[in-house]
């Protein structure tokens, strides 16, 4: 079987790391914005896109190179007919061209033990940014957390174990909109948001006590207002991909268990 993985940051080399310890299986990485991916399209049977939501029509490099793009029908012609491809969500007509060939499709977030590993390490690596931003730390510190899914969970759960004091807002069918309560904003020394869509903008921001910061943990298009927190002064750091950067061999080993597992079952969705 030969696995073809395509950008990705660090997590998707110790991915392949295991994937090549199966029996039969052969493993070949390739980063984007780089050389290696100046010629052909190598063929293969299964293709392994990087861990993030797919962007219409392109896949992006990684932060660390040219930043070059890949167009995703480009990609995915090297996956043979009844092989896989592992990817965020992505549109439909990519879906369908591909399951009329008979390949199996995987989204990486429809994963539920995936997608709580990686909550598990976002959390973690969470913890390492409080821990060198934050004058009191983790455990000497009160954190408001926006959002109540999986990575919330996970932060709040760690972070209050580690002994921080939590405050948590998230939005409910009573208050879709203003769930943030201002009081608890300013009693916070940090703000963690998980939501990604905007709901800290400068209306939020203002009420920010000095000394604190606001740390990202969502995805494009993010919570955080990072213009305007600039503006006001507000310290604001932007956390994408967290467990790639601060776990990137567990991370990999999630991603390559859950290739596995997938590979096993024989299942698409």
């Amino acid at each position: 079987m030969n696995i073809l993985i395509l950008g990705g940051d660090a997590r998707q080399i110790y991915c392949a790391g295991r994937l090549a310890l199966e029996p039969g299986v052969s493993v070949r990485h390739v980063a984007l914005g780089t050389d290696a991916f100046s010629g052909e399209i190598p063929q293969c049977d299964v293709l392994l896109l990087p861990y993030k939501p797919v962007q219409g029509e392109t896949i992006a490099g990684t932060s660390d190179n040219t930043g070059e793009e890949v167009y995703l029908s480009d990609a995915l012609k090297c996956v043979r007919d009844g092989g896989a491809v592992f990817a965020g969500k992505m549109d439909d007509g990519f879906t369908n061209s591909l399951k009329a060939r008979n390949v199996a499709v995987h989204n990486w977030f429809s994963d539920e033990a995936l997608t709580l590993a990686n909550a598990r390490l976002t959390a973690e690596g969470a913890s390492q940014i409080i821990t060198k931003n934050a004058p009191g730390g983790v455990s000497g510190s009160k954190i408001l957390i926006l959002g109540k899914g999986r990575v919330a969970k996970a932060c709040a759960d760690l972070f209050g174990n580690m002994g921080a004091n939590i405050m948590i807002a998230a939005r409910s069918k009573d208050h879709p909109i203003d769930f943030i309560d201002p009081e608890k904003i300013s009693e916070a020394d940090v703000i963690v948001n998980t939501i990604p869509a905007r709901v800290f903008d400068e209306k939020e921001l203002k009420y920010v006590k000095k000394g604190a910061f606001v740390l990202e943990l969502a995805s494009k298009p993010y919570g955080i207002d990072f213009d305007k927190a600039r503006e006001l002064g507000v310290p604001a750091i932007l956390a994408s991909g967290v467990p790639g950067k601060y776990t990137p061999e567990e991370a990999g080993r999630a991603l390559a268990e859950s290739v596995l597992r997938h590979l096993k079952e024989g299942d698409g969705s």
